[in-house]
């Protein structure tokens, strides 16, 4: 009689015993993509009042990011760079750039073993400027102006594992995915200049605007199972 008692409460425990799958890893990604900055170029053209003005806002966006997965979150980190083509004429030439680096969290929402779908959000450091040469009388006149500010970037992120290797609880492959948002900062006149142009005036501007980019990268994964009693 004993003995059956015991066997019950063993049953009875290992039946309320419940398994719960969580999956780790992480991945690596090159982007590129277009980027929008708002009135960046009107800004821009205020520290070349003499030649003409680009009111180009858009930008080739390309960067590199990684992440850890953890579970049913994401936690990463990355950096970028911003470019269009330049302003040239006769004796004049400048380059417009932004780029920065972030820190981010995301939330999967939609998940499967192949697809992920996240919403995110970071804050990090970036930077928006111009280079500039100019041919004067006097020589030849070299000076940069650019604008560097905290920011926070909103966002969705999406990942397909495109080709898949490994079997059982541990996989990996190649990504492909999709990350589009805003990032935004508060305004600042706070420019900073190196060359030889004087700059009277500091236009305040926050860089803000949005962006969609692909990316392409390689991740592995691991699925862990732990036991979870339930009551």
């Amino acid at each position: 009689m004993k003995q059956l008692f015991c066997i019950f409460l063993f049953i009875t425990y290992t039946s309320a015993l419940a398994q719960n799958t969580s999956l780790y890893g992480g991945a690596g990604f090159f982007r590129l993509g277009y980027g929008n900055l708002h009135q960046i170029g009107q800004t821009l053209a205020q520290f070349t009042p003499t030649q003409p003005a680009s009111s180009r806002n858009d930008f080739v966006y390309m960067g590199g990011e990684g992440y850890a997965r953890l579970d049913k979150y994401i936690l990463g980190g990355g950096g970028y760079g911003m470019a269009q083509r330049s302003i040239s004429t006769p004796g004049f030439y400048a380059s417009p750039f932004s780029g920065g680096g972030y820190l981010y969290l995301g939330r999967i929402v939609v998940n499967t073993r192949r697809f992920w779908l996240y919403p995110m959000a970071g804050a990090g450091m970036t930077v928006v400027g111009m280079t500039q040469r100019e041919l004067l009388s006097s020589g030849l006149q070299e000076s940069s102006v650019m604008l560097p500010t905290v920011n926070a970037q909103f966002g969705l992120g999406a990942d397909w594992l495109l080709a898949a290797f490994g079997e059982g609880d541990t996989f990996g492959g190649a990504l492909l995915g999709l990350r589009a948002g805003y990032q935004i900062s508060p305004y600042s006149s706070g420019w900073q200049t190196t060359g030889d142009r004087i700059i009277a005036d500091r236009p305040s501007y926050s860089t803000r605007g949005f962006f969609v980019t692909m990316t392409i990268g390689v991740g592995a994964f691991r699925y862990v199972r732990t036991k979870q009693f339930i009551h």
